[in-house]
């Protein structure tokens, strides 16, 4: 097993391991079970979602940076999931060959329009920047290229 595969690995244990802590917390504290298991769900949910995002950074980038946030901001709670969200949307924009410029620097498109769902595409999109995919590498739940664009 890699180093990049190990860590992906362990930081979705971990992301696991703190949504499980925080059931047992919300149990602890009379909260219903359906309500802590759901609680437990969307925070297991959020921390796939963020390793994922780390582990697209990792991949085009070699950069470990959205990892080293997540790991920061922990898993399992809402504070954690609000800060090491917006810190690995942060890492991606910091780790874009464009930043917040997008996929094609002379279109000036945001990258969060730039490519994805709402951009480039292969017919344009709403807001066109990726007309000829030259920097996509496969569909992704982050859009054809992934959430670094």
């Amino acid at each position: 097993m890699s180093i990049e595969n190990a860590i992906y690995a362990l930081s979705n244990i971990n992301a696991i391991m703190g949504s499980t802590a925080s059931y047992i917390d919300n149990r602890q504290n009379g909260v219903p079970a359906g309500y802590a298991l759901s609680d437990m769900g969307y925070n297991i949910m959020n921390g796939a979602l963020r390793n994922e995002m780390s582990r697209d950074i990792q991949q085009r980038t070699g950069s470990y940076l959205g990892y080293a946030i997540n790991n920061a901001a922990g898993y399992g709670n809402p504070v954690a999931n609000a800060q090491g969200t917006t810190g690995t949307i942060a890492a991606a924009m910091l780790t874009s060959p464009f930043g917040i410029f997008g996929c094609n620097p002379w279109m000036m498109t945001s990258s969060l329009y730039g490519c994805g769902p709402f951009g480039g595409g292969y017919y344009g999109g709403f807001f066109p920047g990726c007309y000829d995919n030259f920097m996509f590498g496969g569909p992704s739940m982050f859009g054809m290229r992934g959430c670094w664009c």
